[in-house]
């Protein structure tokens, strides 16, 4: 049974505050909420909150089959929006309360946490693929016009495999402690849901009394985070979250620092849990590998195992992981038209990542072939960085680093400025300033042909870090 079909009676499926809603009344409210959107087939831009309402009006988009929602956080910036929208012309927009309608829309349902606008005179734009079912961005909470194609295929066959290799069942809980439209988030989300399980659909920070007092009177028995969670939660202790009902925590969104790695499986281990390491991208819908919580001390620095119903090998020639697998996108999309395209990977991703494995099996991420860093646990384009940067700061700019560690590369007669570079970041892809470095040289090192030597400001990054 696919996760959508919600067919789990009268088991609890969502909290959220003092709210309750089995999977009986989610399947009529996502249907409910479905029937707003048009009759003909197309797509439009979900503003996904942790909310009933819009949990409810994906799985409806799902069930329906009509409509194809590309998944946005709900904060998005309003020009990045603005232009998905232009670029993308939607037949319907879901989007918060407190978000008017573009020009344009007519709202044809105002919610407690969402309404939904439909475009005035239904678009001519090409209709998706048949197989299309949904869509996300590649750089998760950035809103990159590039998006990822995803087929019910894609999302069912990676929720089944990650209700299996974590063992989850009808009595797990977990908590939104990631954005739903962040695929991480998401797949936690669908696995759940695919086991008869519970999520408890929260807006607080970790940082904050209120999540963790959800987590515990809700009888949470799962945690999930990037890196920067774990970060938080080490700082915390996992004595002091007092969650007797916690049986697993898992971890994906970029490398995850090997003492890091060490300090969790111990304290795991210590406290009667399980925890996962795993490796995934938007991609892959998004999981792709795992390590066992039992073979996690042996093996740390790894990515594990291939995902159930995948596999993985490294390509001879480059070192490139390749992963086949049911999980593989349809394709990419940056325009319209190409949500009309068929697959185009048939189940194959070049993942861009350099690896090597083991002897038994299990692999190892050794570089990064293109120019993204994973920042709390979102794909970050550095180009794209560069260029917003230069534009608004009125001069050259160069990007490196190594994820969580952004370095912003300056030169001329005057550096940029370091509070500056960070407000700036922060306000255009909500990422967190203390993850920016600002380096100010003298000219930029350039390689024979004129181009920008990004080895050596890599080598450069990678220096001041250790200082």
């Amino acid at each position: 049974m696919q996760f959508w079909q919600l067919t789990h009676g009268e088991r609890v499926a969502l909290v959220q505050g003092e709210l309750r809603i089995n999977y009986r009344e989610l399947a009529r409210v996502a249907d409910g909420m479905a029937a707003h959107l048009p009759k003909q087939r197309g797509m439009g831009i979900l503003a996904m909150r942790s909310s009933i309402e819009a949990v409810a009006l994906y799985l409806g988009a799902l069930r329906g089959r009509r409509q194809v929602p590309l998944l946005l956080q709900s904060d998005i910036e309003p020009t990045l929006l603005a232009s998905l929208i232009d670029q993308y012309q939607p037949e319907w927009l879901a989007l918060s309360a407190r978000t008017p309608p573009p020009q344009g829309y007519t709202t044809v349902h105002s919610g407690d946490d969402l309404c939904i606008h439909l475009r005035n005179g239904y678009s001519t734009g090409t209709s998706p693929h048949p197989d299309l079912a949904l869509l996300l961005s590649t750089s998760g909470s950035t809103g990159s016009s590039k998006l990822v194609r995803l087929s019910a295929r894609n999302l069912a066959s990676n929720a089944a495999s990650i209700v299996a290799y974590l063992g989850l069942d009808a009595e797990d809980r977990a908590i939104t402690s990631l954005p739903l439209a962040y695929s991480f988030g998401m797949s936690i989300l669908n696995s759940h849901l695919g086991c008869g399980g519970c999520v408890v659909l929260s807006e607080d920070s970790l940082m904050t009394q209120e999540f963790w007092n959800a987590a515990r009177v809700n009888s949470v028995t799962s945690l999930s985070g990037v890196p920067a969670t774990y970060e938080i939660l080490r700082r915390m202790g996992l004595a002091r979250l007092q969650l007797p009902s916690l049986r697993m925590l898992t971890q994906a969104g970029g490398r995850l620092r090997d003492d890091l790695v060490r300090h969790f499986a111990e304290s795991a281990l210590e406290h009667g849990l399980q925890f996962f390491v795993m490796y995934g991208q938007t991609e892959a819908s998004p999981r792709i590998s795992y390590v066992p919580a039992d073979r996690l001390l042996e093996k740390v620095g790894s990515i594990g195992l291939a995902v159930p119903g995948g596999r993985i090998h490294i390509d001879a020639a480059t070192d490139e992981l390749i992963y086949e697998g049911p999980n593989v996108m349809l394709g990419y999309a940056i325009t319209r038209a190409e949500l009309a395209n068929a697959d185009e990977l048939r189940g194959v991703l070049h993942t861009g990542d350099l690896a090597r494995v083991d002897e038994e099996g299990f692999h190892y991420i050794t570089g990064r072939a293109k120019r993204f860093l994973k920042m709390s646990g979102n794909r970050v384009n550095l180009d794209e960085v560069e260029a917003m940067l230069s534009a608004t700061l009125e001069r050259q700019i160069a990007c490196s680093g190594s994820d969580d560690d952004l370095v912003v590369f300056s030169h001329g007669a005057a550096a940029a400025a370091l509070d500056q570079v960070r407000a700036l970041v922060q306000e255009r892809y909500k990422l967190f300033g203390g993850l920016v470095r600002c380096i100010h040289l003298q000219a930029l090192p350039l390689l024979s042909n004129g181009k920008i030597d990004y080895p050596t400001l890599r080598q450069m990054a990678g220096e001041g870090a250790r200082k």
